[in-house]
């Protein structure tokens, strides 16, 4: 059980990073709030689960700066939220890792941290890695679900350079998992399928079942609900209750899920 001591020193290391990365631009302060809790969780939980949380988050924000000006004319009016992170993206990508971490706090199953590398490793692989990198390097991309070429940015559309990237992304981070010693090197490979599996399902789910909206005056498909151009969109496809944030967390829940089998497959198999 973690003493008072110990979960106030959490609070306050995440305090200040959320705070930072605040100043800073990349969160918005509902978004900072939650990165808070996030944040608190990691350290509580321990050294190595904090700093793969630091060290995650860096690097997505270097990633979000590489070509950037590339990358804003590609998604102009696409992605439904550009620019800083609010509470809502913070838990549909951090929720899971998050809530690993406090069950981690009570529990020495060292598959508890296997699930949550996988959960952050999905997250990075998907909306930073193949994103930014796929985004940047064109400016179409292949639908999964019509099989056409739409704008880069559209959920469920996929790339060569951004599949690339995916893979690249899972590898790094169940590497860092590793280096840092949250997870052993026999769960190695747990990571990077979950990180693989749970990007696969975004996209999928992304395709499929994710709301599609329209804006009339642009004559363009959009992921916003107001255009950036100001006009009111119509749902034209998907789900209406299930957007990108919603699709975001199903796929950390299932790179943590997936994470925890393998990892319980291979211990059975040793």
């Amino acid at each position: 059980m973690p003493t008072l001591s110990t979960l106030a020193t959490a609070a306050v290391i995440a305090s200040v990073i959320s705070g930072v990365v605040w100043r800073a631009g990349a969160l918005t302060a509902s978004g900072a709030i939650a990165a808070l809790i996030v944040g608190a969780a990691a350290v509580a939980a321990g050294p190595a689960w904090g700093a793969f949380l630091i060290c995650w988050f860096v690097s997505a924000s270097l990633l979000s700066h590489v070509g950037r000006a590339t990358k804003a004319r590609h998604v102009v009016g696409v992605i439904a939220k550009p620019g800083a992170r609010d509470a809502r993206q913070v838990f549909a990508n951090g929720l899971a890792f998050a809530s690993c971490a406090i069950a981690a706090v009570f529990s020495p199953d060292p598959r508890i941290a296997v699930a949550a590398a996988g959960a952050l490793a999905a997250a990075g692989a998907d909306n930073t890695w193949a994103t930014e990198f796929g985004t940047w390097r064109r400016a179409d991309a292949w639908s999964l679900r019509t099989g056409r070429w739409v704008p880069a940015g559209t959920s469920g559309a996929v790339s060569t350079w951004g599949t690339l990237a995916m893979f690249a992304g899972a590898l790094a981070y169940a590497s860092l998992s590793l280096g840092l010693g949250l997870v052993a090197a026999s769960a190695w490979l747990a990571v990077f399928a979950g990180g693989v599996v749970g990007a696969t399902i975004d996209s999928l789910i992304g395709a499929w079942w994710q709301e599609r909206r329209w804006c009339n005056h642009c004559d363009s498909g959009t992921e916003q609900q107001i255009h950036h151009c100001g006009t009111t969109t119509r749902l034209i496809g998907g789900r209406a209750t299930i957007d990108n944030d919603l699709v975001n967390f199903a796929a950390t829940v299932a790179g943590a899920a997936v994470a925890f089998g393998v990892a319980v497959s291979l211990l059975r198999t040793r």
